[in-house]
């Protein structure tokens, strides 16, 4: 049965200078078979490198990676993954020229990269499919995983925090509100256990409230 794990925590945070965002990296195992769901930015590079090698695992013994989405702060990383199939819906990269907020050299880092379509209910492995979370973005799309506590949605920023999930509405600016709200509850309504973009896992218990699986860990700042 497929495990999911976190590699690189997310954290939500903001500043009067812009958004220093962290992504949740996340493998999912399955006896010999892999999966990575999103990469992180330029800056977490060591850092995912790192985690990968805890786990006994390089670049190159991946055969799949996920991409939730082309925002920066979950594609950069991308291009260790030269020998792996790319999964992302083609909704992500048609929009890509014409995104004003995606940096035009955003469409470049996929140059020499075996990219595949990843389309509502296409499986990866037994128990792990694509799932289509459309509004945050175009093409936002997460993984739907059987895990032993029942089903877990991988939801990036479709669901990047505890806070949205209880609200059941997106949070930021949607590409298309009414699509990421629907997103929303469609997590909700499908998951035991969610992996946020920019926060620690979630449980849902048997009257549908939520709260983190562990107790929250804070991110540590450090002057050089």
């Amino acid at each position: 049965m497929p495990t999911v794990t976190t590699l690189l925590t997310g954290h939500l945070l903001t500043s009067n200078q812009g958004n220093p965002a962290f992504c949740s990296v996340l493998l999912v195992e399955d006896g010999n078979q892999c999966i990575l769901f999103d990469f992180g930015h330029v800056g977490r590079r060591r850092h995912l490198l790192e985690a990968l090698a805890d786990r006994g695992l390089a670049p190159g013994d991946l055969d799949q990676v996920v991409l939730s989405h082309a925002h920066w702060d979950h594609a950069q990383n991308v291009d260790l993954f030269t020998g792996a199939q790319v999964f992302i819906h083609p909704a992500e990269l048609q929009q890509l020229p014409d995104t004003p907020i995606v940096p035009r050299w955003t469409k470049a880092m996929f140059d020499g990269l075996d990219l595949r379509e990843a389309v509502e209910g296409h499986q990866l492995m037994p128990g792990v499919e694509i799932v289509e979370l459309p509004g945050h973005t175009p093409g936002s799309i997460g993984l739907s995983v059987v895990i032993a506590e029942g089903t877990a949605v991988l939801a990036a920023d479709a669901v990047p925090t505890l806070a949205v999930l209880r609200a059941c509405r997106a949070s930021g600016r949607p590409y298309d509100q009414e699509r990421a709200d629907a997103s929303v509850e469609r997590v909700a309504a499908l998951a035991d256990v969610v992996f946020p973009g920019h926060d620690q896992a979630i449980r849902v218990d048997e009257n549908g409230e939520f709260s983190y699986a562990e107790e929250p860990k804070p991110l540590e700042f450090r002057v050089p």
